[in-house]
């Protein structure tokens, strides 16, 4: 082996991915071989040919940042070499590397409390007073290069992070933010609730919506304004426009809701994001739910934060996201809002005989089809239809009706006894349980928001509440103006204004976000639950945030389906895998309000109804079917 250490050129694109190359006669050195073990070990989408490897920018940084260590350098014989502007990035990523691991155990501020409102009131940022605990973040933000606010829905996240864009923006640098359409409204009204008009340094220009086509975006991103808004689907749409954006123009990226990025490079929003994250000369990301379903979901916010770093790797190889973020990130509670604790009930409803029945036949279709693929390994289309018939339960749990009319299109023979039985017993119990309670609330004249996760129980339920003059919320209903009684926002504008308006039924994929509901509602109503648990807090949190006077008490009524102890409720299961997926994230923020979430729903009792044996629904099921045997009377 020669002396010289193998030279491995680290690159940087034209088109912002990067290369690593050896020459041909290194190809079997130990490096090269290690290169690409590291490379395919960690699943790094890249190709390989004549001696170079072509991968992502942000992977290339990670790859360097893994291997770059002297005793590697020794050990495996080599030197990275960076060519034109990849020594500048390199230099500037292992300083970054440097200081964020330092700050990771101390933080120290930059400025204090009183030096952050003084800076903002020359801004002209007088018309909203920072509260505390939003001062505390921001001196915590203001030290970090880059920032993760995990705040409460109603804690002020969009408050602090534009007055953080005012205390760190530079002439001519712009402010985007990526955000679901129904988060638009409050960053359109940010600037005229914060700034005073006539601000120096055009402090009030207000944010542009980028909602048009590619060329209309162009034309706003040059036409001297600096603060945007896009929605995720249209970040993606015009994602070759705004990658050249990020790399030609200085820009401070702020991510709204941004767990909407967890699949990563699985998805097209998270790959895409990935990609462009070293560009950014600041980035930030804002959500009350990091971890919606597991440690995983936070892997990819933490890799567009600080690519190269390696903490969504820590993440993957077992390592606690609290231990790896250490001090990189705020949180404000409940709690420090000072808001009275919402109280929850859980109202546990039997089944009836025909939809008890078919739910039955429907459970054991679906242990008889995946319970030993399960053990064994499912493959993609398994699982595909292994979630349609988790669904296929809930909705059982639920809408028996509706859950027969999408099982019209299966292979799947009901026999027409059972059919006739549900269609005879209409509604569910369940389903009677929630509109008795939404009319008894009604009757105290209360209003109430009833969530269900099916858009034709949505309908239902519009339809049988006609009475309580309801409004209904769904993907389907689009967003616009207030002032349009067909839009979503003139749907939530008539629930506020409308004294004859009790009920909003809504989706919590679709309503879950962008909206308050606490001046006018304090009862939330579940009808069903999905395993998601960002769509069961974050619907929680619009009747329960900031701005409730100290004695008003808030009320989430949670309605499960009863089962017999054989056949189980899959409302159980829910309710255990959100338990599950809430001290995840209590583990994470240390957030007394999500143990107090979880604690009410591990104590509550079991939907399971004792007064029903297996061989009691095996004599239901063949009553229904028309097999029963027939028994002499009791009297004979």
């Amino acid at each position: 082996m020669s002396d010289k250490p193998i030279s491995v050129v680290v690159r940087y694109n034209t088109d912002r991915s990067g290369t690593l190359a050896v020459a041909p006669d290194s190809l079997e050195t130990p490096i090269w071989s290690r290169l690409k073990l590291a490379i395919r070990t960690k699943k790094i989408d890249h190709t390989v040919s004549d001696g170079e490897i072509s991968l992502s920018w942000p992977d290339t940084l990670g790859v360097v940042r893994e291997l770059g260590s002297k005793a590697n350098q020794v050990n495996l014989h080599f030197r990275f070499i960076p060519e034109g502007i990849a020594a500048d990035k390199l230099r500037a990523f292992a300083a970054q590397i440097k200081k964020t691991r330092a700050q990771r155990t101390e933080l120290t501020a930059q400025l204090s409390p009183q030096e952050i409102k003084e800076r903002l009131l020359v801004l002209g940022f007088t018309k909203r007073t920072l509260k505390p605990f939003q001062l505390r973040d921001m001196t915590r933000l203001l030290a970090l290069s880059n920032g993760a606010n995990f705040s409460v829905p109603g804690a002020g996240k969009t408050t602090v992070t534009f007055a953080l864009h005012m205390l760190t923006r530079k002439p001519g640098q712009h402010f985007m933010v990526v955000a679901p359409k129904a988060a638009f409204q409050a960053w359109s009204d940010i600037v005229a609730e914060c700034m005073e008009e006539d601000a120096p340094y055009d402090g009030d220009e207000p944010f542009t919506l980028l909602t048009g086509t590619e060329d209309q975006t162009r034309e706003a991103l040059h036409s001297g304004a600096t603060r945007f808004v896009i929605s995720y689907d249209m970040a993606i749409r015009q994602q070759g426009l705004l990658a050249t954006h990020f790399a030609t123009t200085e820009t401070h990226l702020v991510l709204d809701e941004a767990h909407r990025m967890k699949a990563g490079w699985n998805s097209q929003r998270g790959a895409f994001l990935l990609r462009v994250a070293d560009d950014p000369v600041r980035r930030d990301i804002l959500t009350g739910t990091p971890m919606p379903q597991a440690a995983s979901d936070i892997e990819s916010q933490l890799d567009f934060l600080w690519p190269g770093h390696g903490y969504g790797l820590e993440i993957s190889r077992g390592k606690s996201p609290r231990d790896v973020l250490g001090n990189l990130y705020v949180r404000t509670t409940k709690q420090e809002l000072g808001l009275p604790k919402a109280k929850r009930h859980f109202i546990d409803v039997s089944m009836d005989d025909g939809q008890l029945a078919l739910y039955s036949i429907v459970r054991n279709e679906f242990l008889r089809n995946y319970s030993k693929q399960i053990s064994h390994g499912m493959g993609d289309v398994q699982f595909l239809k292994a979630r349609k018939s988790v669904m296929r339960l809930l909705q059982l749990s639920m809408n028996p009706i509706l859950a027969l009319s999408a099982m019209s299109n299966d292979d799947m023979k009901i026999d027409s006894g059972i059919v006739d039985l549900v269609l005879e017993e209409g509604h569910s119990s369940k389903m009677r349980a929630v509109m008795d309670h939404a009319y008894a609330l009604a009757r105290e004249g209360q209003k109430s928001v009833i969530w269900t996760i099916f858009t034709d129980t949505i309908h239902s339920f519009a339809s049988s509440l006609a009475d309580l003059n309801p409004v209904f919320i769904h993907g389907g209903v689009p967003s616009g103006l207030a002032i349009d009684p067909a839009s979503r926002e003139g749907r939530i504008r008539r629930f506020h204004e409308d004294s004859s308006c009790f009920v909003l039924i809504a989706n919590p994929a679709a309503a879950g976000e962008g909206i308050s509901l606490h001046t006018v509602c304090h009862n939330a109503i579940y009808a069903d639950r999905s395993y998601v648990s960002t769509h069961y807090l974050q619907s929680i949190d619009r009747i329960h945030r900031l701005g409730l006077p100290p004695d008003q008490e808030t009320h989430i009524h949670v309605y499960r389906s009863k089962a017999p102890p054989v056949i189980g409720s899959i409302d159980m299961s829910v309710s255990r895998r959100l338990v599950e997926k809430i001290r995840n994230m209590q583990m994470l923020l240390n957030d007394p309000d999500l143990h107090e979430i979880a604690f009410d729903e591990e104590e509550s009792a079991d939907p399971i109804d004792y007064d029903i044996e297996l061989q009691d629904i095996v004599d239901l099921i063949a009553e229904l079917e028309g097999r029963a045997v027939d028994v002499p009377p009791e009297d004979e």
